[in-house]
């Protein structure tokens, strides 16, 4: 169970998404949002006439089925991986497997594990989630050095 620190970090970092999205909403999807576009995308399929709309969506997005769960992807030719696109709402978690999967890398150790599965996971992001990372804060030096 997550203890009230991580809970107050998650909400604090959605806030600050959200002020740093405001203006780019296209970059992290809404949940609702992100579910509207899969379902253009499927109903687009079976449409004869397309909107510019639909084409935009056909021609970034495809989705993927696993069961009874469709997923959102990056546009792909025959061979390559499925590449996913985050919400808003998963990127905390997201984000935070990548941390701690990196031994608390970086953020650049953080983009080489985030851009093999995920689309839209923006340095900006990471470097949120970065500065509140409490371990990292307690590694990180307080004084840069004095010179004698």
């Amino acid at each position: 169970m997550a203890n009230p620190t991580d809970c107050d970090l998650e909400a604090y970092f959605r806030e600050e998404l959200l002020k740093k999205y405001a203006l780019k909403k296209y970059v992290l999807l809404p949940k609702e949002q992100y579910n509207n576009n899969i379902a253009d995308l499927t109903a687009t399929d079976t449409s004869a006439k397309k909107t510019p709309h639909e084409y935009y969506l056909l021609k970034k997005y495809e989705v993927l089925k696993c069961g009874d769960v469709f997923e959102s992807i990056r546009r792909r030719n025959a061979n390559e991986d499925p590449i996913y696109f985050a919400t808003l709402e998963d990127t905390y978690d997201i984000i935070k497997r990548a941390h701690i999967a990196t031994g608390h890398g970086g953020r650049d150790k953080m983009v080489k594990e985030l851009t093999k599965n995920y689309a839209n996971i923006t340095h900006d992001t990471i470097s949120i989630y970065k500065s509140l990372c409490i371990e990292c804060q307690r590694k990180r030096p307080t004084t840069k050095g004095t010179v004698v």
